[in-house]
This record gives structure tokens, C-alpha cells and sequence, in this order.
């Protein structure tokens, strides 16, 4: 690794990074329990599951001119004909509650918390940039299963504020506008070498927590970059240097 140097900000991913759990583990119980939470409110899960990944894929291809709730809301409505606002509200619901059932895939490492308590103590800011695709209590549910408190994040990237996706880059321009910072002053840290690795063609540096690395054939090479555990990466946090 390079010599430890400040950065103006510093990004995570969470679901993988912060928050160990296997993302696919993770949907398969996800769809299932929204799915069933769906039929109890006298829906057909099957139909709003449908629904959901047709909102998936709208907000993975549309023109980041809308946010993307919006582009999820208007294919969800079209393939269900119900109204976005009771099927948001019932679902917020379902994100307080039920949702967190789904915790139990999640094993917390206090390393997290340990970087991040790091990261603050030495005057780094930390933004949560994670694929924003969920409402925002669906976000900061997950982190607290990774025992960190949202609080401690000056934001959180979530559907109703980004307009683009991982891993486009005008996604992370966006995070860059937001955060206030250029791109070579930051630090990503996240296990997707596609996903995460895509704001590297901004400028930014990179940390692969390797806990539970997704490494598709498009990704960034993680070992031409920082790369650890999340243990090590807090370890890491350690060497940094105070921000003047």
C-alpha cells in the first residue's frame, strides 16, 4: 500500500463493506419477506414483487433527469396500478418492522464502528454512499445492523436523492457535488470492484474490504489498490493522519 495520506472524504458502501452479509442471501430473504408483508396488507406479493424489479430496472437505465424514486414509483405504479404514496407508506411500515427480521443473515464486526469512530476522531468527514435504490429507513436499518448509528454520517445516498446508479459515474459526481469535495481527495471503501470501483475514472482512491468481495470480470484489479479486511482496513484508519 501507498504511504497513508489525509483525504478530504471518505465513502462507504454498506451492504458487504460496513455490513457483512452475503447480498445474495440478503435478496433472496428480502423479496421473500416484502413479498409476504405485501399479501398480509391484502396485496398480491407476487404482482408487487414483479413490480419492484421492474422499479429496479427503470432506476438502473433511466436518463438522470428524475430522481430515482421517482423513475421507480412510475414503473412500480404502471405494472400495479396502485398509488405511489399507500404503497410507500405501507411499505415504510414494512421497513420499521418486518424488514429488520432480516438482520439475523448479518454478523456485525465491531470494525466497523471502530473505522468510522477513527475516521471522526481524526476531522474526516463520512458519507454513506451505497447503492440508492432503497428508501431512506431501509438504509439506515442496515446500518444499524452494522452496529453504527446514521447519525454518525454527514449523509446517505438513498432512492429520493440520487439520480443515478451504481456504477455510473455521474452517480459519484453526484455524491462529489454533495460532499463538497474533488474526487482526488477522496477515499471510496466498498467490496465491488465494478460497482465501487467505477468512481476511480473520477480521480478517487480505493479501499476493497475483501470480507466479502464481489469481483465481476469488469471490475477494478483490487490488488493494484488498498485491499483488506474490514479489521484491517480499520487498522488502516489508524495510520491516517489527522485532518490540519
Amino acid at each position: 500500500m501507498n504511504e497513508p495520506r489525509a483525504y478530504d472524504a471518505v465513502f462507504f458502501d454498506l451492504d458487504g463493506t460496513l455490513l457483512p452479509i452475503d447480498t445474495d442471501a440478503f435478496m433472496q430473504a428480502y423479496t421473500s419477506s416484502a413479498a409476504a408483508f405485501a399479501h398480509e396488507q391484502g396485496l398480491d406479493g407476487t404482482a408487487v414483487m414483479h413490480a419492484l424489479f421492474a422499479g429496479v430496472k427503470a432506476m438502473a437505465s433511466h436518463d438522470g433527469r428524475r430522481t430515482n424514486r421517482d423513475v421507480f414509483w412510475d414503473a412500480f405504479c404502471t405494472q400495479t396500478g396502485l398509488e405511489a404514496d399507500a404503497v410507500e407508506s405501507m411499505f415504510a411500515r414494512y421497513y420499521a418492522g418486518p424488514f429488520n427480521d432480516i438482520a439475523r443473515l448479518a454478523a456485525p464486526d465491531p470494525a466497523a464502528a471502530r473505522a468510522v469512530a477513527t475516521l471522526k476522531e481524526r476531522d474526516y468527514p463520512v458519507a454513506l454512499a451505497t447503492m440508492p435504490m432503497f428508501p431512506l429507513e431501509a438504509v439506515h436499518a442496515r446500518l444499524r445492523w452494522a452496529g453504527l448509528d446514521p447519525a454518525d454520517f454527514a449523509f446517505v445516498t438513498d432512492y429520493a436523492c440520487a439520480h443515478a446508479v451504481k456504477p455510473q459515474t455521474s452517480y459519484y459526481e453526484e455524491v462529489l457535488e454533495r460532499a463538497g469535495v474533488e474526487a482526488k481527495r477522496a477515499l471510496m471503501v466498498g467490496n465491488n470492484t465494478r460497482e465501487d470501483g467505477a468512481i476511480a475514472r473520477l480521480g478517487a482512491d480505493l479501499f476493497f474490504v475483501t470480507d466479502h468481495l464481489i469481483d465481476p470480470e469488469d471490475g477494478v484489479d483490487a490488488t493494484q489498490c488498498k485491499h483488506g479486511t474490514l479489521a484491517e482496513f480499520a487498522a488502516f484508519c489508524e495510520t491516517l493522519p489527522r485532518r490540519a
